[in-house]
Formats: C-alpha cells, structure tokens, sequence
C-alpha cells in the first residue's frame, strides 16, 4: 500500500540561494527563486541540507530532497512530478536526452607514479580559458619563485655566519651572544619564508577559483562527474586543504559532445599548481 506521502526532489534549475530577513522568511531563512534575480519560489530553514551543484555570477544552482504532504499538492499541481513519470522525451530526430553538454568523469588516483591514497572527498573544480589560465599561472609563479628564492638565499647567508660565531672571536662571551642573535635570525628567516610560501599557495588556489565554472565533490573512491559540460577545452582541479606537502590533480580535456572520461596520467597537466614550490622548498 502506498503511503500518503509523494518524495519531493526538488532541482531549482538556474536558482539563487539568498539568505534573508525579508518578511517571507524567518532571520537567516534560505530564499529559493527560479533563477538569477527571478521570481520567489519558496523558503528553507537555514539549517535545511542544500547541494550546491553550481556556482556562477553570485548565484548557486542548488538541489533539495525532502517529503512534502499528499493532500498540499495532489497529482494535478504543475510543479510536481512523480518519479515513476520516466525520463524526458527525446527530441525529434536525435538520439540523446535534450540536454546541454555532456558528462565529463574521472577518477583522483595518486599524482604523478606515486604511491597513496586516492584523493577522496575533495572539491574538484573544472576551469575555463586553459590559455588565459596558464599566462596569469606562469606570471604569479614567477614572482612567487623570485620571493622564496631570496628568502632562502638569506637563511642560508645567515647560516654561514652561524657557523663561523663561535670561532668569530676570542671572547667566548661575546661569540656566545652573536651566536644566539644569528640563530633569531634565521629563525625569523624561515618564518618569513614559510608565510611567503603560504602568500604562494593562496595565489595559486585564487587563480583557479576565478577561472572555475564548475564543482562536484570526490567520492570516496576519488571519482567524480560533471554534468551538462558544454564542447571546448577545460582543465580539471582538485588540491588538497592542507599539509606541508599538499597533493594536487591538475588535468586537461578536450569536450566534444561525447562523454568524456579522464586518465590522470594521461591527461595530466604540463604544469604544477603549486609550481613544484612544496617539493623545491625544504625546512
């Protein structure tokens, strides 16, 4: 016997998230319209579980599962279709579901031939313009690599001088105290240098952010799937929250209007993320 209940899962094509006090909505309520600036939809509590599936321009495509009553929305509401419906008719004269784009999928496997853990339950991120990505890449890289090579240039001039204290003078004294001094140094040295190196990780995180168009998350097998990819050339990212020697997954695809499925060796960028910082710079 069925139950007076119908599943309702709702996927807001092309809809903001908005969090607001409007009159409509309690304080810190989530505000669903039916696209960007479009009409009112509805309300979620704040705490109510959201998927973003997509972020663009200030707003979030978002699905929603929950249950809804039998007796608020009967089989005759236009918004609500059953599931046992079936999928969408084709249209006419092709042989595909009429949706724009294609899936592009892949699986985070240990970069490069190293061994570990594949890269689950990370954010992956597809970026356009690979050309323009790549010029603002390579010039940050270049400053970045400018700015640690001279504070490493100076850790090792102050470890010179460390090494040479002790016999620097005849008054032990005297040699004792520019030892300690050329220790604080170095100390403040390598900080200075670890905050650099943290300046560089946040340019590079940044310059992918502003060319994403897309996000799915890993599972925990490492796979992923983006929906709905438009033809052109993309770049795949996935990199690691944190860690001395943070792992990353840069890959390249060209979409087609097929299905596409990525090899991480392969496919794998030319380049690194991180521009090979995290495996050059050493305590």
């Amino acid at each position: 016997m069925k139950r007076p209940v119908l599943i309702a899962i709702a996927v807001v094509l092309a809809a903001g998230v908005e969090r607001t006090g409007a009159s409509r909505a309690g304080a810190g309520d989530v505000t669903l319209f039916d696209g960007p600036r479009g009409a009112w939809l509805g309300t979620l509590r704040s705490d109510a579980p959201i998927a973003v599936v997509e972020e663009r321009d200030g707003w979030r495509r978002v699905r929603v599962e929950g249950w809804i009553s039998a007796s608020s929305a009967g089989p005759g509401h236009p918004d609500v279709t059953r599931p046992e419906a079936g999928p969408a008719p084709l249209p006419q004269g092709t042989g595909k579901p009429f949706a724009a784009g294609v899936a592009v999928s892949g699986v985070l496997l240990p970069p490069g031939d190293t061994a570990g853990p594949v890269g689950a339950g990370l954010i992956v991120q597809l970026l356009s313009d690979p050309e323009g990505f790549d010029r603002e890449h390579g010039s940050a890289g270049e400053e970045c690599r400018a700015r640690l090579r001279e504070a490493t240039d100076r850790i090792a001039a102050l470890r010179a001088q460390l090494d040479k204290a002790l016999s620097s003078s005849d008054n032990f004294r005297e040699a004792a105290q520019r030892n300690d001094r050329l220790k604080a140094q170095i100390a403040a040295a390598e900080q200075e240098r670890a905050e650099r190196l943290s300046g560089c990780r946040r340019a590079a995180d940044a310059i992918i952010e502003r060319h994403t168009v897309k996000r799915t998350v890993s599972d925990s097998h490492g796979a992923f799937i983006f929906d709905s990819v438009e033809p052109g050339r993309y770049r795949v990212a996935a990199l690691e929250a944190g860690g001395d020697r943070p792992r990353a997954w840069l890959l390249d695809c060209l979409v087609d209007g097929e299905p596409l499925v990525l090899d991480p060796r392969r496919d794998r960028a030319p380049i690194d993320p991180y521009w090979g910082l995290f495996a050059a710079v050493r305590p």
